[in-house]
């Protein structure tokens, strides 16, 4: 991983954590400095991959991303983050059509802004995002819900403690209940690599997360298998 961190130390409060993924080396190196040089602490990372492999952690204030990277798309990202978490998103691209944009924004893009861009107006957008804070990240579906800490809550109100991954795939499926969400969007949400196993690593690890659930809160968790298609949140599911 050639990912790179930047801290700046806040004397009020903890510092606001930012993600940066640009594909070119030299304006990552640029804007990484120049958005440290407030109080925020910065990651940046080169790729897809290495944004999979720090998006892992606790989640981000606020990630700038480029859509030209070398191994996906950035639209890819921009989905899988707004699926995933609460943070806010600038595409920050040399792409300026209209189709672009437009898609950027159907993903969960806050803000798109096209290269060059000034310093100053850049640093202003990220001040202005940073300032609204994140949404909080919560649902409640059929008296399941899951926080931003990682916990699922059943009905009753017993509580489930997830795994990162696990606390990531759960989010994926409770931000759109009732709907199937792709096995491929849900493997790369929890970090699962395409190989000709990966298929079945994924029904495993939804055996795990299934066997979890039931064993904390004793009864069955809200995942419904959709036939050829992948998972949805489901309160009534009582497929296995």
């Amino acid at each position: 991983m050639v990912a790179t961190i930047e801290t700046i130390e806040m004397t009020n409060g903890a510092a606001k954590r930012i993600l940066l993924v640009e594909g070119d080396p030299d304006l990552r190196q640029t804007l990484a400095g120049a958005l440290a040089s407030g109080a925020r602490d910065v990651t940046s990372a080169g790729s897809a991959r290495e944004f999979r492999e720090l998006n892992g952690a606790a989640p981000f204030d606020l990630a700038i991303l480029d859509l030209n990277l070398p191994d996906d798309s950035g639209f890819a990202i921009v989905r899988l983050l707004r699926q995933t978490s609460p943070t806010r998103i600038i595409v920050h691209t040399r792409r300026d059509t209209l189709t672009d944009r437009v898609e950027a924004y159907t993903q969960g893009a806050d803000i798109y802004m096209v290269k060059p861009t000034p310093e100053a107006e850049l640093l202003a957008a990220v001040d202005s995002l940073l300032s609204r804070g994140v949404a909080p990240l919560k649902a409640d579906l059929s008296g399941w819900r899951l926080d931003q800490a990682g916990s699922l809550f059943a009905p009753g109100g017993e509580r489930v403690n997830l795994s990162t991954r696990q606390t990531a795939f759960m989010k994926c499926l409770m931000r759109a209940p009732g709907k199937a969400i792709a096995r491929d969007e849900l493997r790369k949400a929890i970090g699962i690599e395409e190989t000709d196993e990966s298929g079945r690593a994924l029904d495993m690890f939804v055996r795990r997360l299934r066997t979890t659930i039931e064993g904390q809160v004793g009864q069955r968790g809200p995942i419904k298998t959709v036939y050829r298609l992948g998972f949805a949140f489901d309160a009534r599911a009582f497929d296995s």
